[in-house]
């Protein structure tokens, strides 16, 4: 139904869920708890394009602040969706309210005109208020009641703009858009899908299946989603999709990009592309075991190993709170283990909450750093003599002392040469 876009770069992620989780109930209390009025929030994985529910979503919630009108992908979203509107305008002759933009945070905001002139900035938070925007009247609890008002009309403007759709946007023509605002730097942004020299770059390999694929293979399905990369395994504990968690967790632990590929059911290109895409890239696997119960598994797995492509660790989430995978527990570990990670070369982990995935990913990073650096080591040269350990020089004395007595030869002086070290006849 709406979408949520945010500045991810501003790591105020835990907010922002926050608000977004308050429109949605409000909206599901003026609607009804219903799959269509099911709102998407903006994932935390950066993304040099528009996210695909912003080519479809018949309203969009903007999150303005400083960060937001300097990020490109925020500034993709928000052009395609305007013209969204505009394609409306054109075919009917009627504009349509479909945009509503909240002052998040103020801090060194100012509004471009591309924003301003579109009308659409819900900027009357209330008589006297002073405060940092959205974020700071979210954690006043003396403007709790001021909070919630400012929910309420955010989620009735986004449900009055829900009730006439808009033109959809095929992605193709989402990549013709020229964004209203956002990096001053053209170079970087035409460049913004090109890995910078020592640029740390991590493709997450994600086998996941759809809600509607994976129907046909178990009861519950509640935690998938219409695309891949939405899939929450923890809900309804966790409502944060787990390529969030892991791009979160790859981030923190120093990774300056990363990549999400998607393979499930009879798609094979994603595979055929991800050599040329991880060539200097490493990669991790994302596994989900209820996809061994299809049978193209097996098919995807020996073209991951067949294809040349270094894989850093592979983890299989397997939700601890989940009554149905815990069942078949068993089932599902025995089916993997016919497709053992070890084929791939690469370390096996298993998560059971978002706090293991979180730590799973962390460890891989840690091996990608090691191997990194051993890579790194500079060689001894060749004309410099090996520097000899302790454990070597005295496993080289016993040799030599062996030696000796095979070949009968008289005794060396009592005390050696060597300091600390005292060797005799008995």
């Amino acid at each position: 139904m709406f979408y949520t876009s945010y500045a991810s770069s501003a790591d105020d992620r835990g907010p922002v869920q926050r608000f977004h989780f308050d429109v949605q109930s409000e909206i599901y209390r003026l609607l009804g708890h219903h799959r269509r009025h099911e709102g998407r929030l903006q994932r935390a994985t950066p993304s040099n394009s528009p996210d695909q529910a912003v080519l479809t979503c018949r309203s969009l919630l903007v999150l303005y602040s400083a960060g937001y009108l300097t990020d490109r992908q925020c500034a993709l979203e928000w052009s395609v969706f305007r013209s969204r509107m505009e394609r409306r305008e054109w075919l009917t002759g009627e504009a349509r309210d479909a945009l509503v933009g909240v002052l998040w945070r103020t801090d060194a905001l100012v509004v471009p005109r591309a924003v301003a002139d579109t009308g659409q900035l819900l900027d009357d938070i209330g008589d006297g208020y002073q405060g940092p925007g959205v974020a700071g009247l979210q954690g006043d609890r003396a403007a709790r009641q001021r909070y919630n008002a400012l929910v309420h009309r955010v989620a009735e403007r986004l449900t009055r703009a829900a009730r006439v759709p808009l033109p959809a946007m095929s992605e193709a023509d989402s990549t013709t858009v020229t964004p209203c605002f956002g990096p001053e730097d053209k170079q970087s942004a035409v460049a913004a899908g090109q890995p910078s020299a020592g640029e740390r770059h991590v493709v997450l390999v994600l086998m996941v299946s759809t809600r509607d694929d994976m129907e046909r293979l178990r009861e519950s399905t509640a935690c998938y989603a219409e695309n891949a990369e939405e899939w929450r395994p923890f809900w309804p504990h966790s409502d944060e999709p787990a390529a969030d968690i892991a791009g979160w967790a790859a981030r923190a632990s120093g990774v300056d990009r990363l990549s999400v590929v998607t393979v499930a059911g009879t798609d094979t290109q994603s595979l055929r592309s991800l050599p040329e895409i991880a060539r200097s890239a490493a990669v991790l696997v994302l596994v989900d075991p209820w996809l061994t119960e299809d049978p193209s598994f097996p098919v995807h797995w020996e073209q991951l190993a067949r294809s040349g492509t270094r894989i850093a660790g592979v983890i299989t989430v397997l939700p601890r709170h989940d009554r149905e995978s815990r069942h078949a527990a068993g089932r599902l570990r025995e089916a993997l283990a016919r497709t053992p990670a070890r084929r791939l070369g690469a370390a096996h982990h298993e998560a059971g909450t978002p706090e293991a995935l979180s730590h799973a990913v962390a460890a891989v990073m840690a091996d990608i750093r090691t191997d990194a650096e051993e890579r790194a080591r500079t060689p001894d040269r060749a004309d410099e003599p090996p520097v000899e350990s302790t454990a070597e020089r005295l496993a080289r004395t016993q040799r030599e002392w062996a030696g000796r007595l095979r070949r009968r030869d008289p005794w060396p002086p009592l005390l050696a040469r060597t300091p600390r070290e005292s060797w005799g006849g008995g």
